[in-house]
Formats: C-alpha cells, structure tokens, sequence
C-alpha cells in the first residue's frame, strides 16, 4: 500500500471505517487485517472499482469484514456504527461536493480523513467557513509527488487563524522531513502562480501576498535545514 494511504491509516481514530472511492479496497483491507479496524465499508460509485474491491478483499479472506456499497459519495451509506471516513485520491472540489451533500456527519460523532490530490486550499477554506475543525494535518512524500492528510471533526470552532498561509499550507509546519519537504515543493509550486498574479492589474494583491506568504514559509524552512 502506498505512503499517503498509510498516513491516511495513521490518522483513524475509531473502529469501524467508511472509505468513499475505495477503488481497489486496499485501505478497509489493511485497516481490519493490521487490526486497526474490527470493520469497514468499502464504498465507490463505480461498479467495475466496487468489483476490483470485491476481489481484492475476497482474496484477503475479510469479506465477513470488509463491506462493499455502490455510492455516489455518502449517498445511501448507513453510517449507524461509523466512527471515521475516509476521503482519498480524489480533488478538493469533489470532496466538498461530498461533505456539503450530508448533513449525517455534521453532529460532530464522526473523525473525517482527507487526502485531496488536487485544490486542497478551496477544501480548506470550505470546511473552515462551515465550522469543520482540522485537528491533525501532515504531508508524505512519494515519488515526484507530495500529499497532504487531513483529519478532523464538524461542530468544533477552528483555533487558528482563517489566512492565506493556513489556506494554502494547512497546519503543516516545518517540524520533520517530510512536512519540509512538501512545504518546499509548495512554495516552488505556488510561486509560478503567485508571480503571474502579481503582473496581472486585478490580481496584483493577491500575488503580493501569496508571495510574502511563499518568503516567509521559505524562512522557516531555512531554519529547519540549519537546526539538522
């Protein structure tokens, strides 16, 4: 299994867990065989990935377990029993889609875990407008590419600040190698868009302050290179 699912993984909190575009299954399979979960709901709104799931956990002998739902997103899931949910591998947009269409997971009760592969800010930025407190947020790296987990719960009022740096880094801070190294490739990321902002009449101040957020994120990575 791969690192950002496992970091997914690290970031369970309860027993019994409902993974939403479950693709291949491998998530709820490792979550009940490693005995971190007694149980799962393995949900997707395709039938040929829902089928993948069905073979894959089949094969790993945990159907008894492991569950599967034809869903679009949260749609139709029982979440009597839930205690987290899993959203991974999918864009920022769709997720907010996902969240905003159940009202069932706003109580609070349940442990949500978000790995956005794309438009993370526009994720962050909704949950904090609709009172979703993150309350763990951390990076892996893989290959060329960088991945935030975020996990959290809905009815908690946000301690930190709503910002352009919380927006676009999350609470991810320069406090291991991982979490510095996709602060770096954010900035480098980032700085191409902010700069074109920046030369652009409209979006001038919005440029200007990504890029100071950019200088100052920069800074503390400095820092954290020097400190090792």
């Amino acid at each position: 299994m791969d690192k950002r699912l496992l970091l997914c993984a690290e970031l369970i909190e309860g027993d019994f867990v409902c993974d939403i575009g479950t693709d291949h299954g491998y998530l709820p399979c490792y979550l009940v065989k490693s005995g971190r979960c007694s149980s799962a709901l393995a949900c997707d709104i395709g039938e040929k990935p829902l089928a993948s799931a069905r073979e894959h956990i089949t094969a790993q002998g945990l159907s008894d377990k492991v569950k599967t739902v034809l869903s679009d997103g949260l749609n139709g899931v029982s979440l009597d029993g839930i205690t987290d949910i899993v959203l991974a591998g999918m864009g920022g947009e769709l997720m907010v889609d996902i969240l905003s269409r159940c009202d069932r997971i706003k109580d609070g009760s349940v442990n949500i875990v978000m790995q956005p592969m794309t438009k993370a800010e526009l994720l962050r930025e909704w949950l904090y407008d609709n009172s979703f407190c993150v309350k763990n947020e951390r990076a892996c790296i893989s290959g060329r590419f960088g991945y935030s987990v975020m996990s959290g719960r809905f009815g908690v009022r946000a301690p930190y600040e709503c910002s352009e740096e919380y927006f676009r880094f999350g609470l991810i801070k320069c406090d291991s190698d991982e979490n510095t190294e996709y602060i770096k490739r954010e900035c480098d990321r980032l700085e191409r868009a902010a700069r074109g902002m920046a030369g652009s009449a409209d979006k001038k101040e919005q440029g200007e302050r990504l890029l100071a957020v950019i200088n100052k994120k920069r800074e503390e990575v400095r820092r954290y290179d020097e400190s090792k």
